[in-house]
């Protein structure tokens, strides 16, 4: 099954934009002296893509260890960065939480073509509370800086595009 963003982020990874860099946590896949593989979580690839009408630098979370990860530890974001998780599937129900996340966020819901279907905002650093999407079936969740999507008119219904 072939998804507008799946077949997008691959042609950032696979092209000259996509860069490797830390996780948040400051963790690096690695080999010990007896070249035994570490146990650290696998380094997100950073893509660029746009949202209305402003370009983003987003870590791409794609394994269900970078997605339980996230941004925890993270202790300050620039206004165009952040972190989208890809499912690789459908979920009808993904939950966001804030535990061990220091800085607020906002966490836009996006479903396989793109399109924003629903946006949690003010989500509280620290907090084990759950954002919900509540509006289907997704394939991606985009954390922001909180009050990012408000400062830039993005809302339901808007796309993403690279």
């Amino acid at each position: 099954m072939k998804k507008w963003l799946v077949a997008s982020l691959m042609a950032l990874i696979a092209g000259s934009v996509s860069a490797a860099t830390e996780n948040p946590a400051g963790n690096a896949a690695s080999t010990d002296a007896t070249n035994k593989p570490s146990t650290t979580l696998p380094v997100p690839t950073a893509a660029r893509l746009k949202l209305g009408g402003q370009e983003i630098t987003v870590l791409v979370a794609e394994t269900e260890e970078q997605r339980k990860q996230g941004l925890m530890g993270v202790e300050e974001l620039l206004e165009d960065q952040g972190m989208i998780f890809s499912y690789g599937a459908p979920v009808e129900k993904a939950c966001m939480w804030m535990k061990d996340t220091k800085i607020p966020l906002d966490v836009a819901f996006i479903d396989g073509n793109g399109k924003i279907v629903n946006i949690e905002a003010n989500m509280k650093p620290l907090s084990t509370d759950s954002h919900c999407n509540t509006s289907g079936p997704i394939y991606y969740a985009l954390e922001m800086k909180a009050g990012w999507f408000a400062r830039h008119g993005v809302k339901p219904g808007d796309s993403l595009s690279n």
